[in-house]
């Protein structure tokens, strides 16, 4: 926490002593302007905490999908029969880039439980009449590499929603699966409706506003516009966001943990443009020590293209067991493909090989263990910028030999050149609304809300929610000046959970 300062009560005689004072200007001035700036501080801080509050709550389901039953390896391939097994995390609703805030309606995605059903959902509440019109696909999750009785959580459900003709954009259920032979025509599990389908009144929102394919499934296994039919059979982690002149943009990671790249492709209203690589593959071959992949990814915030993750190395001899760094660029180029710029602002080449060029911050250096893969960095990054240019990142480090997980925030006031990292104790996704800083996340089971200036580094808890359910799980996102937190209840039987939005006002 920022340190406040304190009104001390005055005596009686210094109000005397005050009042002689007056009969100088200056004096006067001397002596009140500093008790009068720590007074309108002590206001403001007041009013930043007052108007941080809690608008409401909707139950979206009483039946997400939920993997109830035991985490296994690659190598499973048996069906249990008493539970709902998976690979990695047990819960894919809500996951990934699954709600979007469109005027006045909230998209949410999520899949239908339990086990034997698994349908992809798309939920739209309208925040004017207070419905929610849920619309049902046919697709089913195929689970880990075709084995549908394996949840996978990478499978993750992204909407997008274009503002130049409202239409409503789907993409979900990929894991690099043109590697699967089942999944020879079924690769791109995508989904797009007809124009003005996002705005439409709740009685005509049906699967019938989607675009139906050949084979009846409404999917479809192309971008209109984009031929490279290899590389989108090797796609994963889809997610969408909105450039300033209403482009939808769609980034995905092509290849593999410790040896991809980060794509986007553009949608202009009419087709899309692309796949433009930021970083290449087999890095190694073009000057990089090693090969490597990246975790993060791309947003358009305060008018630029920008593009921050972590690093997954093939240097399997090191402290580090997953990730390491923050690695930071962006692009003065509306459509993100040329003008790229590392941090200082000074022009880089894509695609990227050599990551070092773009590196801000270690947060591994902070663990104090030097001893071979001790170091995990898998869990906690997001970054915002706020509309000044302000630059705010997270990280978590967990030191497996001394069993410390440490939190921590790198940021830069806009004109300065060099990054700052503090701990802090909070966790949670980063927004910017404005040039304020928001670290919004759960505590206890229940949303906390931190705020920070833009370009400053503690972050100051302004509202903690205290009442009704508690949460596990949740993705946020913010629209102005609300924040829009969908989450899955943490208690719950069987191999479905409740979902709910819950909606807060930030200032």
């Amino acid at each position: 926490m920022e340190n406040t300062r304190t009104i001390k009560r005055i005596h009686p005689k210094q109000q005397l002593c005050m009042y002689l004072f007056e009969l100088t200007y200056q004096k006067r001035r001397a002596l009140f302007n500093p008790l009068v700036s720590c007074l309108f501080l002590c206001i403001l801080s007041i009013n930043a905490q007052a108007n941080t509050r809690f608008v409401e709550q909707t139950q979206i389901t009483d039946s997400a999908m939920f993997f109830n039953g035991n985490k296994v390896t690659s190598k499973h391939t048996e069906n249990n029969p008493k539970g709902y097994d998976y690979i990695f995390g047990n819960a894919l609703s809500p996951h990934g880039d699954c709600i979007k805030v469109y005027k006045h309606f909230v998209f949410m995605t999520w899949y239908r439980g339990g086990k034997n059903d698994r349908h992809v959902m798309l939920s739209r509440l309208n925040t004017q009449t207070g419905m929610i019109k849920t619309i049902a696909f046919p697709h089913r999750h195929t689970g880990f590499k075709g084995k549908w009785w394996l949840g996978e959580t990478h499978n993750t459900i992204a909407v997008g929603i274009s503002p130049k003709n409202d239409t409503i954009h789907l993409l979900y259920d990929m894991h690099r699966n043109g590697n699967v032979k089942a999944f020879e025509q079924d690769y791109l599990r995508y989904s797009y409706s007809i124009s003005g389908a996002a705005t439409v009144t709740d009685d005509e929102f049906t699967l019938d506003l989607f675009v139906n394919s050949k084979a009846g499934h409404y999917k479809h296994l192309s971008f209109a516009g984009i031929d490279d039919v290899e590389t989108t059979k090797l796609l994963t982690y889809p997610a969408f966001f909105v450039g300033n002149d209403g482009d939808l943009f769609m980034k995905m990671r092509f290849g593999y943990s410790r040896n991809g790249k980060m794509l986007f492709a553009r949608y202009d209203g009419t087709q899309w443009h692309g796949y433009f690589e930021f970083n290449r593959m087999l890095a190694s071959e073009y000057g990089s020590e090693y090969n490597w992949g990246l975790y993060g990814d791309f947003k358009y915030l305060a008018g630029k293209v920008r593009i921050a993750f972590q690093r997954r190395s093939k240097n399997l001899s090191d402290k580090y067991l997953y990730q390491n760094g923050i690695y930071y660029a962006y692009s003065n180029d509306p459509n993100g493909v040329e003008q790229w710029k590392d941090p200082n602002g000074e022009n880089i080449s894509l695609p990227l090989t050599q990551s070092e060029l773009i590196q801000i911050a270690e947060p591994g250096d902070w663990a104090k263990t030097n001893k071979k893969d001790q170091v995990s960095i898998v869990h906690g990054f997001d970054f915002t910028v706020t509309d000044r240019g302000d630059e705010h990142f997270i990280s978590q480090v967990t030191d497996l030999e001394f069993d410390q997980v440490i939190n921590l925030h790198t940021y830069r006031e806009v004109g300065n050149t060099e990054f700052i990292t503090l701990k802090h104790d909070l966790g949670g996704q980063l927004y910017a609304s404005g040039n304020d800083v928001y670290l919004i996340g759960l505590q206890d089971g229940r949303v906390n809300i931190a705020k920070a200036k833009g370009g400053s580094g503690n972050f100051e808890q302004v509202y903690q929610h205290n009442k009704g359910p508690k949460f596990d799980k949740g993705v946020l996102y913010v629209s102005e000046g609300k924040a829009y937190y969908y989450l899955k209840q943490a208690t719950g039987k069987g191999d479905t959970r409740n979902l709910y939005l819950q909606v807060f006002e930030l200032h």
